[in-house]
């Protein structure tokens, strides 16, 4: 869990998309782009990182945490 903690962590857009999907619970890339401010390719490479852990999951063209995702992103956001 520490090693997950320190991946989001060590990059401020991964831990933004992570508390976006944790408050809004689930979005598209276009959406996601659009709330964090960031351009849509840079968002697909972060999507695809967290898909890779295991955080997030992609349910037809939306995203959302997954289990670990949703149990991360709350130690993410107390600390």
């Amino acid at each position: 869990m520490e090693e997950l903690i320190g991946f989001v962590t060590g990059n401020k857009n991964r831990q933004k998309l992570l508390a976006l999907l944790g408050s809004k619970h689930q979005l598209d890339a276009s959406k996601l782009a659009k709330n964090m401010h960031i351009a849509r390719p840079s968002v697909d490479k972060i999507v695809e990182e967290l898909i890779e852990k295991e955080l997030i999951e992609q349910e037809c063209d939306v995203y959302k945490l997954t289990e670990l995702g949703e149990t991360l992103e709350r130690k993410v956001h107390n600390i």
